[in-house]
């Protein structure tokens, strides 16, 4: 068991092994001497422990990184509640919610107890998902995508300008500063003409009609649990909230291929202008992810390389 985490951002708490245990033995001390395994996932803004417990079913402790996603513990604690009672629970798991805890003198944020789900995330199963296994991925994810979209947003927070599924052109500015910014080295690490290629066609479709509603606003590979080929559990419901649908057309990039992207598509019954939306949002993401965790050698970066390889290859 490591007894310290080594940090990804500047300024994080201590998120190490003794730190759980002083919270457990606060707050949940049935769970307090139980095993603790550090889960190394492609996931940055928190950390998580699974706890083995003997007789029972396992819980994961899950620990914010960093202020943005502190701020977000309550608020995803209660979308947890609000997906569990929704039909998207008919279609894949979602994490309960076990214990909220608070902050102490040795962790300065609140912090939850989750239960543990079973699967695979979609990136670390990506070398046995054939072109069969993402057809059949693909559909599932439409499913659950077209779901997540119907649920009632009128509780949940809206996107921001600039942030990925608000609008447009202040996504593009802040694409642009990431581009042009001399300490992220983007021309070193990304296609920039190829990029800036794809932020024209986006300016192209800013005067469209936008449909907004519930978005989970982080399907990306590492949030998808799968058992084989299907997908079994969404989680990290943390960056939940309203905003342009077309943000959780995100798995078409990062997790399938061309041929399964056209079915996904086909399923979800997309119009060009939000498909345009919603790669503009996933270019967003993987740049930004690419020249901030690419240099820190984070799986996240690989992740994200990815994604931009399925974006630019059309």
């Amino acid at each position: 068991m490591a007894e310290s985490i080594e940090p990804i951002h500047d300024g994080e708490p201590d998120v190490g092994a003794s730190v759980v245990r002083a919270l457990l033995h606060s707050e949940c001390p049935q769970w307090a001497e139980a095993r603790l395994t550090y889960l190394s996932t492609s996931g940055t803004d928190h950390a998580m422990w699974r706890v083995s417990v003997p007789r029972s079913a396992d819980v994961v402790v899950r620990m914010p990184r960093r202020a943005r996603a502190a701020a977000r513990v309550a608020y995803e604690a209660r979308v947890l509640e609000a997906v569990a009672a929704s039909p998207v629970a008919r279609q894949v798991a979602t994490p309960t919610v076990r214990h909220l805890g608070n902050p102490h003198e040795y962790f300065p944020h609140q912090w939850l107890v989750l239960d543990w789900l079973d699967g695979s995330d979609a990136w670390a199963a990506r070398a046995t998902l054939d072109h069969r296994a993402l057809a059949s991925l693909a559909v599932d994810l439409a499913g659950v995508v077209g779901a997540i979209g119907a649920l009632d947003s009128g509780w949940a927070r809206p996107r921001q300008a600039g942030s990925r599924g608000g609008p447009l052109l202040p996504l593009l500015a802040g694409l642009d500063e990431w581009l042009t910014g001399p300490e992220w080295n983007a021309a070193g690490l990304i296609d920039v003409a190829a990029v800036r290629r794809l932020m024209d066609e986006a300016r192209e479709v800013v005067g469209e009609p936008v449909a907004e509603g519930f978005v989970h606003g982080d399907l990306i590979p590492g949030n998808l649990l799968l058992s084989g080929s299907r997908l079994t559990s969404v989680i990290d419901w943390g960056g939940a909230g309203h905003g342009d649908l077309a943000q959780d057309l995100a798995p078409a990039w990062s997790v399938l291929g061309a041929g399964e992207r056209s079915l996904f598509r086909a399923h979800l019954e997309v119009d060009d202008a939000s498909w345009i939306r919603g790669r503009t949002f996933e270019l967003e993401h993987a740049v930004a992810a690419i020249l901030y965790y690419v240099p820190k050698r984070h799986p996240l970066g690989d992740v994200m390389l990815r994604t931009l390889h399925q974006i630019l290859a059309g």
